[in-house]
């Protein structure tokens, strides 16, 4: 190992710089250039030790974590530092663990797809959080999401009436 990293608990991880750079876009662009440059130097990043270690896993060739037994908190920070750090190895499966666990989560889903821009996602979050009260999502969104928040529910509060006025008909 040539480069030290330390997470926000002040955990110490010893990490080989050329596996960071090949696996992280964001390491990539500073190559060596911004961090690691002075001998011993420890990079200190934001996240807790427990998110770096599943994180780092996927920087080196050797099984992934089984993120079906990780707990949501933890996956959801693992889903944040992945993107943040470019993680192109772990973003796919972050991304699908997130949007599995939307029915359970939906306004973390839906603030993470925001972020991240994942459309579809977006829309699939949102549409489950209608039944959400509206205090609460105002409490829980950034105004931006909430006012698009509140355009999908008056559509959808528009459509279901008409559509279960049709399935009444067709009977």
């Amino acid at each position: 190992a040539d480069m030290t990293l330390q997470s926000s608990d002040n955990v110490v991880f010893k990490v080989h710089r050329l596996n960071l750079e090949m696996h992280s876009q964001v390491f990539a662009d500073a190559g060596g250039s911004t961090v690691g440059t002075v001998e011993n130097e420890i990079v200190s990043l934001s996240e807790t030790s427990e998110v770096l270690e599943l994180m780092l896993q996927y920087v080196y060739l050797q099984p992934q974590p089984d993120l079906q037994k990780v707990e949501w908190e933890l996956m959801k920070d693992l889903a944040e530092a992945v993107e943040k750090y470019e993680i192109y190895s772990a973003i796919g499966v972050c991304s699908q663990r997130m949007r599995e666990r939307l029915y359970e989560h939906p306004i973390d889903v839906l603030l993470f797809s925001v972020r991240h821009k994942y459309t579809g996602m977006m829309n699939e979050s949102a549409e489950a959080t209608l039944d959400i009260p509206p205090y609460t999502m105002l409490s829980c969104v950034p105004p931006n999401v909430f006012a698009a928040w509140v355009c999908q529910l008056c559509i959808f509060s528009d459509i279901i009436p008409s559509i279960m006025s049709d399935v009444g008909r067709i009977d």
